[in-house]
């Protein structure tokens, strides 16, 4: 993929090692699932050679294999899974499954939080936001089933959906359906609350960025928003950067292995330190409208509980070879390119990433949401909700554009006036609608289907 960035401080790189390692020997060593698995006590014999080539030894570790494990498998040995669930000791939490695909996962005591802040704050902007604790204050607008195990939804008060600092603006499960006294309370409550930080899902920070701007009002928030638990489209910037003054920053990550990727002042998102080491896979299949493609593939690092190893996540991101490795050895990224799932795939063998897909739509001034769906290998669909001044020619328009990154795909465009979520209240960009085999993608993913 390209020279290695910058050269890492070299005390961080023999940090960032050190940690790998420990985490790897603990998974070994203390955690059932791995200590039965021969593959782990042959890599235990190799730990002279380095961490990369130990790594490389060590099989894939894939959602399906995670889901039949049992609890107590992932908990090291002398330990009651059953009263530290009880006690709160062990947090047990439901990803929201983007993709139809829940999965159950064991978290250490508070280190959600920990982990997370400690990825934003290698942002210098949110760092100095977050270091006043006096003044820093925090909304979250998302699904409610995504506010950290917790239920916001119902009709609750301001003073019941606060956790000392944070606050969870949303109480409906989908923002289709949110009513104008909805809008008004978020948008008031944003005020009330003195928010200088918002982390947000962008299709529901996009619908409350479009009321906000058709009744002349503006989203309250001082300093900074992060942009994360789904997938940002031009669209929802456009929305969102009407409505916002304050920056705009990617936050990537996954429920499993936690914060991933944080962009920094620049363009890049930046591997965040202490949490995860991640091994960007390249992928063999051509992406068109995608460089430097690669598989995501996680091992956790700071985690007593179901530490996770060479995990796959199930994202495309693309990668920037030469870019600087500010906080650990691994490369930052461009973009998160989307789900496994929600890449299309030609009958030539080619992947279109989400991301990919989105960029030749390039924000086009006259599509509020989109989703395209790929209803069989020969076939796509793209429904367009248009803007309320778009141009009678816009889906003469966007086939313009699509359809040189699609061919030889036959490609369907129609106007609808909403997109559903799916079951978690997370918007997909695409959506295909049967299984491939990874074998396209990487050796190491022949037999597995997404």
């Amino acid at each position: 993929m390209g020279a290695r960035g910058p050269a890492l401080d070299s005390n961080a790189d023999a940090t960032h090692d050190g940690l790998l390692r420990a985490a790897l020997a603990h998974a070994r060593d203390d955690i059932p699932y791995y200590r039965k698995n021969a593959a782990y006590r042959v890599a235990g014999n190799a730990l002279g050679t380095s961490t990369a080539d130990l790594l490389a030894s060590l099989p894939l570790l894939w959602k399906h294999q995670m889901r039949t494990a049992l609890p107590k498998e992932w908990v090291p040995d002398g330990r009651d899974v059953r009263r530290e669930l009880e006690s709160g000791e062990i947090e047990l939490v439901e990803t929201s499954g983007s993709t139809g695909d829940r999965t159950r996962i064991l978290w250490d005591k508070g280190w959600w939080l920990r982990q997370e802040e400690r990825g934003m704050r290698t942002n210098p902007v949110v760092d100095h936001a977050m270091g006043d604790a006096v003044r820093y204050r925090e909304a979250i607008l998302t699904t409610p089933v995504c506010g950290l195990g917790a239920c916001h939804t119902g009709d609750l008060s301001f003073d019941e959906r606060k956790d000392e600092h944070r606050l969870f603006l949303n109480m409906r499960v989908d923002p289709t359906f949110w009513k104008p006294a909805d809008v008004d309370r978020m948008l008031d409550e944003l005020a009330r609350h003195e928010t200088v930080g918002l982390e947000s899902d962008p299709a529901y920070l996009a619908t409350l960025a479009r009321h906000a701007t058709l009744q002349g009002r503006r989203i309250e928030v001082a300093d900074f928003v992060t942009l994360t638990y789904a997938m940002t489209s031009e669209a929802h910037l456009r929305a969102i950067r009407a409505a916002v003054s304050a920056p705009l920053y990617q936050l990537y990550g996954a429920s499993e292995v936690g914060v991933l990727f944080m962009q920094g002042v620049d363009p890049l998102l930046h591997h965040c330190p202490i949490t995860t080491h991640v091994e960007l896979l390249p992928v063999k299949a051509r992406t068109p409208g995608a460089e430097d493609v690669a598989l995501v593939v996680v091992t956790t690092m700071d985690r007593t509980v179901q530490p996770l190893v060479r995990f796959v996540v199930g994202d495309l991101v693309q990668v920037a070879p030469d870019g600087p490795r500010r906080f650990t050895p691994v490369a930052p990224i461009r973009s998160a390119e989307g789900r496994l799932q929600d890449a299309i795939v030609r009958p030539d063998g080619a992947w279109v990433t989400a991301g990919a897909l989105d960029r030749a739509l390039a924000g086009h001034v006259g599509v509020a949401f989109y989703q395209a769906n790929q209803t069989s290998p020969t076939r796509v669909v793209i429904d367009l909700v248009p803007e309320r001044d778009a141009s009678a020619t816009l889906l003469d328009e966007i086939k313009e554009r699509v359809l040189p990154l699609l061919a030889p795909l036959e490609v369907t465009l129609r106007t609808v006036t909403g997109i559903a979520g799916e079951s978690s209240g997370k918007f997909r960009l695409v959506r295909r609608h049967f299984s491939v085999d990874l074998g396209a993608l990487l050796e190491e993913g022949r037999g597995v289907t997404v």
